[in-house]
């Protein structure tokens, strides 16, 4: 239970000071930025574990955008998370609603190389936020 509330304590500081020098991102959104990804996790992990306080469960990606709306924090994001293009947003969670997992990434074109090694956001009910690419991509530039 102290790990949880830890962990939480971490995110939820994490947020704040990535709430404090990231503005909303405007309609048709531009080449999403490596910390605007970071951000975005930010927000969905915090609320996952603010749904899961009040709900028992972790939530679905339906219920976590409605609960993030309710909440007047979902246009606090920097990528839309209703609407990510060119982005696509998963959230996974298991069936007991005690796991979660959180995808963010682009879907690749296959004729379409310049979509293959676009930097993709990833995390889980642990926190922990991990930035990949394809297999033969250069290294994330930072």
């Amino acid at each position: 239970m102290k790990r949880i509330i830890l962990a939480s304590s971490g995110v939820l500081l994490g947020l704040g000071l990535a709430f404090a020098g990231v503005p909303h991102q405007a309609v048709g959104q531009p080449d999403v930025t490596t910390r605007n990804l970071v951000t975005a996790l930010r927000i969905l992990n915090t609320a996952e574990y603010s749904y899961r306080g009040e709900a028992g469960r972790f939530a679905d990606r339906e219920a976590l955008l409605a609960f993030l709306e309710m909440r007047g924090t979902l246009r606090k994001s920097p990528i839309d998370l209703e609407n990510p293009t060119p982005y696509a947003l998963a959230i996974t969670t298991a069936s007991d609603g005690l796991h979660y997992q959180i995808t963010l990434q682009q879907p690749s074109q296959m004729n379409d190389k310049n979509t293959w090694c676009k930097t993709a956001a990833f995390s889980d009910d642990r926190g922990v936020i991990f930035l990949g690419q394809a297999i033969d991509c250069e290294a994330i530039s930072r």
